[in-house]
């Protein structure tokens, strides 16, 4: 292992140690302050056997779990800021908002149980969050539940190293007072193992007594006693999340939140009890037992209305024959007919049909095995016999909430995922009364969001009149595809609209592949709806063009990193995308070698990596589209990549707006890039993009900043609003900025650090929190005709052993100094008119030196020149002109 860091130790040259937090085998966590002044915490991973191929996979595992980690989206979850992979160590940095742990507040006293249900729901929800990205925290218990300053509480200190470590069997064993039983047996962390570590964490906060591990609790030492005021849900939540057997536990957050009734978030820091008297500390536990009732494969229903297993077995038999006679009324209601038509100008048809397939059948048989297993059917017994117009639909949405009654505001019992099957019970206009086809749960759904399923008969009609050419033409309803369906042949696809007609699978790989073909896709869906790595389109060259399509569900294959794209554009392919959907994909689209894209008034929303991808020597056109709520950035351009990207609206993405690396140099213009949780525009590597026209505003860190030895030009832009700088140029990087309005961001205007440099001409820096311009590191800027004016500190600062130039810029009205030459700093000040400063105008420190001439300052609120140098330092070689020494 590598040596511990120290206060002063400088990590990804820009984040400096202030102490360490926590030290566990190769992961320690720090809290570290940026060079622009932000806490945060550092999580280093020092990888065992790092230069060997089974620690280059532990590191690549470790990283994994940290870009699972950047893409969680709650405001309970850590805000990933940055991530580091260095041969010496890999760094994962978080916003700090650890105060205090929930350890340390209920120390001496617990939660009140009103409260701890509103933190419950709140941590639970955070969880569920986390678990849809595929990321297990192994680490809770109440060190791990964080409040920051204002009471606001945070699911911290996921175990990242701990899931890399599993990789090599090695890693500390868990905290027995939190591990389920098979996580004692051996069994690795899990969804379950998580769920009961938390609600252990739950129950010790609100008891004021840490639980007795699961190995004394199956010896029989009970759970501590509740409070006699903790509320029903609460209770019942953890009373079914701290089952000892997995097959009676609840199965997810997602199910306990079912039981707490998914109440709001809490707002504010948790009330204490009145003070009990300290209760004794668990007997220490037995060694672990080796053997614990296997995992159930199959969940079983949520809700309050949850019954015990052992309740079960009186209603096995009602609810078989109840399912068993909806399978038989459906069989007896729906005759087989499909058909295909194929007109006189060659026109195929796929024709409405009300035929059920074999695996329809098959799937309501399974429901009466859902029901066996203590499914909620209730509903089904007296009433499916004799309705025999009954169908089977589709789930036709990301996420559907099925409801007790039939209106808006119905309790919510169970959701559902796009491609689930249910039988339709009951019409009542909009809504329609269903049965889940996998669980045998009922309840009430909206009409719009499901489609009726095509038959087997059908979709083979379809997969050949696709692989045949030709012009197709589809009626409403869901056909699902056993597998990848390749077309070679000249297509036109026309359905009946984007959520009318739908063609999905859950096979792996592609669901559409088209190769070196001419296709047109009008008016339907496209979506991969299962778990396996896939592709939804793959174009492999030709022509395609896209117009009113939704395309949803690619996955990743994180451990290849490969697949994962709604749409990919390959092997010079050409595309066109208009007034599109890309939804719950890793990419929207992904233009690799010297294919093209172009994409015009299209939505790209809830894409997991980024809505759209440019990389190799790909191009297109970008514009008048929507691109937001990205799990990491709206738009990657990468390679040698030249998409020109104009008026698009790219907001709310969890990383930046657009990212720009490689030695890309695409053209950003006209954009509004907003709500970012990085940067709005982000510049690594080698790149050399054109930013002209954009409107740059309200990202929670800068609105552009380049890093690495990035260049490129930016004008025109208006960079308003941010919470840190305007533009931050940093590392070797040397942009020319030139003509941007740079107005009331949280920190500086302009701010070059380590060894930046550059131009900034004509710029109008504004309403700044910190200096409007500032450098400091060995940053040597070329600053020019700027006009630097009301900020809330000094207008301009150079520091530490910056130099360069600062030339012919107007500052003014500045809340301190006009001008600050601090530290070492050598700059050439001259021809600048600096007047109605607060504190003066210009004002050197320490040992700063440099040379000026020409500057004309009047009309400050102090002296025009001043200085407080060191007593051997030689100060500045400055010719008094207007501004007179002291």
């Amino acid at each position: 292992m590598t040596q511990a860091l120290t206060a002063g130790d400088r990590v990804a040259e820009r984040y400096t140690v202030q102490s360490l937090l926590r030290d566990s085998p190769h992961e320690r966590l720090y809290r570290a302050v940026t060079d622009w002044g932000e806490s945060v915490l550092l999580t280093t991973f020092d990888p065992p056997h790092a230069d060997s191929p089974t620690g280059a996979r532990v590191r690549q595992a470790f990283m994994r779990h940290a870009r699972l980690m950047a893409q969680v989206q709650h405001p309970a979850a850590p805000r990933v800021m940055d991530l580091h992979d260095a041969p010496e160590r890999q760094v994962v940095v978080v916003g700090d908002r650890l105060h205090r742990t929930l350890r340390s507040l209920t120390r001496n006293q617990p939660l009140r149980p009103d409260t701890a249900r509103d933190l419950a729901v709140t941590l639970f929800q955070a969880l569920a969050a986390a678990h849809t990205q595929a990321l297990l925290h192994a680490r809770l218990s109440p060190d791990s539940v964080w409040f920051d300053a204002q009471g606001q509480v945070l699911l911290g200190d996921f175990a990242l190293a701990a899931r890399a470590l599993q990789e090599l069997q090695q890693g500390a064993g868990p905290d027995p007072r939190y591990a389920a039983p098979e996580l004692l047996a051996g069994a690795p962390f899990s969804p379950q193992s998580d769920v009961y570590a938390l609600a252990a964490t739950l129950h010790e906060a609100v008891s004021g007594v840490a639980c007795p591990s699961a190995s004394a609790r199956g010896q029989g030492v009970p759970l501590p006693p509740l409070p006699v005021d903790t509320p029903a849900g609460l209770r019942a939540a953890l009373g079914e999340a701290l089952q000892l057997e997995a097959s009676r536990r609840c199965v997810s957050a997602s199910e306990v939140l079912e039981i707490l009734g998914r109440a709001a978030p809490v707002s504010a820091e948790p009330a204490l009890a009145e003070p009990r008297p300290a209760a004794p500390e668990s007997p220490p536990a037995p060694a672990p037992e080796r053997t614990v009732p296997a995992a159930r494969t199959a969940p079983h229903s949520a809700g309050a209305g949850r019954r015990p297993v052992h309740r079960r077995a009186p209603m096995i038999a009602g609810l078989v024959v109840g399912a068993l006679l909806l399978g038989a009324a459906l069989r007896l209601a729906l005759p087989s007919t499909a058909q295909t038509a194929v007109t006189a100008d060659g026109t195929a048809t796929v024709s409405q049909a009300t035929a059920m397939s074999a695996a329809e059948t098959d799937a309501l048989g399974g429901a009466a095995q859902a029901a066996s297993t203590g499914a909620q059917t209730s509903a089904v017994n007296g009433e499916v016999a004799a309705s025999v117009q009954q169908n089977v639909n589709v789930v036709n949405t990301t996420v559907l909430n099925v409801r007790a009654s039939a209106d808006s505001d119905g309790q919510v019992i169970t959701k559902l995922s796009r491609g689930d099957a249910v039988a339709v019970l009951e019409d009542q206009g909009e809504w329609l009364r269903i049965l889940e086809v996998q669980s045998g749960q009922s309840g009430w759904v909206k009409a719009s969001l499901t489609l009726p399923l095509r038959s087997d008969d059908e979709t083979r009609a379809l997969v050949a009149a696709l692989e045949g050419g030709g012009e197709v033409v589809l009626p409403d309803g869901a056909y699902r595809l056993a597998g990848p369906v390749t077309i070679s042949a000249p297509l036109t696809l026309r359905g009946a609209g984007m959520k009318a007609t739908v063609l999905f699978s859950a096979a792996p790989e592609d669901t559409l592949i088209l190769t070196d073909t001419q296709v047109r896709i009008t008016d339907l869906s496209v979506a991969h709806v299962g778990a396996l790595p896939a592709r939804t389109i793959r174009q492999d060259g030709g022509q395609l063009s896209l117009e009113r399509v939704m395309i949803a569900g690619a996955v990743r294959d994180d451990d290849l990193s490969e697949y994962g794209s709604g749409l990919w554009v390959q092997q010079q392919a050409e595309a066109t995308v208009s007034a599109s959907v890309f939804t719950a994909n890793t990419f929207g689209i992904y233009v690799s070698d010297s294919s093209t894209a172009d994409v015009t008034t299209s939505t790209f929303s809830g894409n997991r990596d980024g809505g759209l991808l440019f990389r190799d020597a790909s191009t297109g056109v970008v514009t008048r589209n929507t691109i937001e709520a990205t799990g990491a950035h709206g738009i990657h351009v990468t390679g040698e990549a030249t998409p020109d990207v104009t008026f698009n609206r790219i907001r709310a993405n969890q990383g930046r707006g657009v990212t720009v690396y490689g030695q890309a140099s695409p053209t950003v213009q006209g954009n509004t890039i907003e709500d970012n949780t990085l940067q709005g525009v982000g510049v690594q590597d080698s790149a050399t993009p054109t930013l002209q026209g954009n409107t740059i505003q309200g990202n929670r860190q800068s609105g552009v900043t380049y890093f690495d030895n990035a260049a490129g030009e930016a004008s025109g832009n208006t960079v308003q609003g941010n919470r840190t700088a305007g533009f931050r140029v940093m590392n070797y990087a040397r942009p020319t900025l030139e003509g941007n309005t740079i107005d009331r961001n949280r920190e500086n205007g302009l701010a070059y650090s380590e060894y930046a440099a550059g131009q900034a001409r004509n710029n109008t820096i504004t309403g700044s929190g910190n200096p409007g311009i500032a450098a400091w590191g060995d940053a040597q800027p070329e600053l020019t005709g700027n006009t630097v004016t009301a900020g809330k500190q000094s207008g301009v600062v150079l520091a530490e052993r910056s130099a360069g130039v600062l030339r012919g810029n107007q500052i003014s009205a500045n809340a301190l100094y006009g001008l600050i030459v601090t530290g070492n700093a050598t700059p050439e000040v001259s021809e600048n008119t600096l007047t109605e400063n607060g504190s003066g105008g210009i004002f050197y420190k320490q040992n700063a030196g440099g040379s000026g001439y020409g500057n004309s300052c009047y009309g400050n609120r102090g002296p025009d020149l001043s200085a407080d140098l060191a007593a051997d330092s030689a100060g500045p070689d400055f010719v008094q002109g207007d501004c007179a020494l002291y």
